[in-house]
């Protein structure tokens, strides 16, 4: 089983780290046994809209993928143009925190650079993308834009499901259209 790097920080409202929860030991949890440790229920799967998903070719380099990930998000008025700058100001910072599996790189910024609405962005290059001082690849992009802290914890959760089943991440890897690629996804 593939381990995904994702870390989710669970604060209290206008207070403190209240716990933090890697998703990678995530494969020991039900799902609805960490949604009722977040005391979060799922409310219908409704993250993804098919206008944001894509199947692209190959792009320049890592900062013109991050650009074409985004772009339906941006296009969709669920961020800024300014979204995507913030990403690359902070891999350029931060290095490739993105890349959260072989393969599979998650872009997001802070809310408060320029996160209008919650919601996921599917980008899947069919060339890999490499990405400056660090030997990995991604050729999937999820996209996630998050108006707060927390409206997108459930689908962290989701997306850490689906992508931690290898054969499922070499299937999604080789969808031959957008709607198999949407259908992966379709319940985020």
């Amino acid at each position: 089983m593939q381990r995904l790097c994702v870390e989710i920080r669970i604060r209290n409202r206008n207070g403190p780290v209240a716990g933090t929860v890697s998703l990678e030991e995530q494969s020991e949890w039900t799902e609805s046994g960490f949604m009722n440790a977040l005391g979060r229920r799922n409310f219908g799967m409704s993250l993804l809209k098919k206008e944001n998903v894509q199947i692209c070719d190959t792009a320049d380099n890592w900062r013109d993928a991050i650009r074409i990930s985004v772009q339906p998000l941006e296009q969709g008025g669920y961020v800024e143009s300014c979204y995507k700058d913030g990403i690359i100001e902070n891999i350029e910072k931060l290095g490739p925190y993105i890349i959260i599996a072989d393969h599979i790189a998650l872009p997001h910024a802070r809310p408060e650079q320029g996160a209008v609405k919650t919601q996921i962005g599917i980008t899947l290059f069919r060339q890999d993308i490499k990405f400056d001082g660090k030997e990995a690849t991604a050729r999937l992009f999820v996209t996630l834009a998050a108006k707060d802290n927390d409206s997108h914890l459930d689908a962290l959760v989701q997306i850490s499901e689906l992508l931690s089943d290898e054969e499922r991440v070499e299937k999604i890897l080789e969808s031959p259209d957008v709607q198999t690629l949407y259908h992966y996804f379709e319940r985020i």
